[in-house]
């Protein structure tokens, strides 16, 4: 999906959503929601079940009994997961922080990924005449966030403004996208990580580009349940399946078509941090 390459499974930002749309999913069902993976559901899908066959083999769980389902956007995800209730999920941390309370979600390990996690955000701007995020008030502003106003007011800009009404937004699909409408002209500012900000400014006139705010540490693709239907026998043996699975022969082939580094405890400290700017 991302760039192509994983024409397939990008979205493990985490919502890898388990399988091909059945009408009620099961505990063991996984959703994928990772907008960085890019890509489509139906090229996503060998790669989510060469993924979930991994699991089943190291887990004991009956071979073809897991189904899982890649999301490409907020709306396809929370329409999968409210009409079949999948038991498992890996999903971008803005769902997971405007969804956590509704859908009862228990993070139980998180990605580690360069190109696929976002430690910290930065406002980019061209116009040498804005500075701060004051002067956006009323500007254009081209996201991967547009779809999570809460998130991206509360935990990537701190509460500094409410970007539904301080900027003029638009959902774009890819961070360059959003790059290249401000060299353009066509938007004021975007939101770009480190590793997309130093791509940015490979474009033609992309050393025009600057930051005028960073963010805080945020958090990464969380690993979730939903609610409490999957059995804690079960879930112990998903969470010793997946924290060695990419440094195995097997498993590491299948993390690398996904963009993903390793699976890891959650962060404790970064997602309370984010939390506490979001809000209960």
């Amino acid at each position: 999906m991302r760039k192509g390459r994983f024409a397939a499974l990008a979205a493990v930002a985490l919502w890898a959503i388990l399988a091909a749309v059945p009408a009620s999913a099961g505990p063991k069902d996984i959703a994928i929601h990772v907008t960085r993976l890019g890509g489509d559901s139906a090229s996503a899908q060998p790669f989510v079940d060469r993924f979930l066959r991994y699991i089943e083999g190291k887990t004991g769980w009956t071979t073809g009994s897991t189904k899982g389902s890649f999301l490409v956007n907020r709306k396809e995800a929370t329409a999968f997961v409210t009409g079949t209730k999948p038991g498992i999920g890996m999903m971008d941390p803005p769902l997971y922080f405007e969804m956590r309370k509704t859908w009862n979600l228990q993070p139980i390990l998180q990605v580690e990924s360069a190109e696929l996690v976002s430690p910290r955000m930065h406002v980019v701007v061209k116009d040498p005449a804005i500075r701060t995020l004051s002067d956006l008030a009323g500007k254009r502003l081209w996201t991967l966030l547009a779809d999570y106003p809460a998130y991206l007011s509360k935990v990537v800009l701190d509460g500094q403004v409410d970007a539904s009404s301080h900027f003029v937004l638009k959902q774009v699909g890819q961070a360059l996208r959003g790059a290249k409408a401000v060299l353009r002209g066509d938007c004021e500012a975007t939101i770009l990580d480190d590793e997309q900000l130093a791509k940015a400014k490979e474009i033609t006139g992309g050393q025009d580009l600057r930051a005028i705010y960073s963010s805080p540490a945020l958090p990464a693709i969380p690993v979730v349940l939903f609610g409490t239907d999957l059995p804690p026998a079960d879930r112990d043996a998903l969470v010793k399946a997946l924290k060695p699975m990419c440094g195995t022969p097997d498993g590491g082939a299948v993390c690398r078509e996904m963009h993903i580094g390793r699976f890891v405890p959650v962060d404790a400290a970064t997602f309370d941090a984010a939390l506490g700017r979001f809000g209960n």
